[in-house]
């Protein structure tokens, strides 16, 4: 192949690679979770490893208010093709002192982008109490219509 025909199918690629970064997903693309444990002295030469527990814990100065953080953290990466339309995350989940007993958190998202991100939080009281979270799910909603959901290995 010669150098004058790669510049000739360079704007070719070029349109092909902006058409597929312009088509994006709709739903969750990631969820990160997290389960804070003040307590615990995290001991790694990676510096990043023990910055996580040191960020939730951040300006918790008393005993007492690092145990109100401790407990599960959950953040949901996701997409929207409209971005004029609220949404809403609704999150189940079973926690180990409740049994088969579903609870279930809801977040109201009114400015939409095309990439958000939202944290849920099973902590405090509710952590205390009720215990860990064992399996949950994640639905993502838009005019009433359910755009995306994850859930976790053990959810039924």
């Amino acid at each position: 192949m010669t150098f004058r025909s790669v510049l000739r199918l360079l704007p070719l690629l070029a349109a092909a690679a902006l058409s597929s970064c312009a088509s994006q997903a709709t739903g969750f693309t990631k969820v990160k979770i997290y389960r804070l444990n003040p307590s615990a002295r995290i001991a790694s030469v990676d510096p990043s490893v023990s910055f996580e527990q040191q960020h939730y814990l951040y300006g918790a100065v008393s005993n007492v208010e690092r145990e109100a953080r401790r407990g599960n953290y959950y953040t949901f990466f996701w997409n929207a093709q409209d971005t004029k339309q609220p949404a809403q995350i609704r999150f189940e989940y079973l926690q180990s002192a409740t049994g088969f007993k579903k609870k279930q958190k809801t977040v109201m998202i009114d400015k939409v982008r095309r990439s958000n991100i939202t944290q849920i939080l099973v902590t405090g009281d509710e952590y205390h109490t009720d215990g860990k979270v064992l399996a949950w799910r994640a639905t993502l909603i838009q005019n009433g219509q359910e755009i995306g959901s994850r859930q976790s290995s053990l959810w039924q």
